[in-house]
């Protein structure tokens, strides 16, 4: 996996896209552990899902596996992380549940 991204042009220097970006090169695993949810429930039949509801699982798991400093998964990266997922991982195009992204 690169750190390359595909970005619409007007999101090009978006503050919230250099957040995300950010965040994702330093907690890769909350992109695999994003997939490996989703493709567990699609496995069970799903075909579309929020990814905001697989947040709020990996926030819970983090919570009752660590101790010390609260890991903090903001919000404004989940639609980076399902357009940045459906876009990667061909088998779970069009899974996440998106809306057009304000400026």
């Amino acid at each position: 996996m690169t750190n390359q991204f595909s970005f619409p042009f007007h999101e090009e220097h978006s503050p919230l896209r250099a957040a995300f970006i950010e965040f994702h090169s330093e907690n890769p695993e909350v992109y695999e552990e994003l997939v490996k949810q989703a493709r567990a429930l699609k496995a069970m039949g799903r075909e579309r899902y929020g990814v905001k509801s697989l947040f709020e699982v990996i926030r819970w798991h983090r919570a009752m596996n660590t101790r010390g400093d609260d890991f903090k998964l903001n919000n404004n990266h989940a639609p980076f992380y399902a357009r940045r997922i459906m876009e990667r991982e061909p088998d779970l195009d069009g899974f996440f549940v998106i809306r057009a992204q304000r400026m």
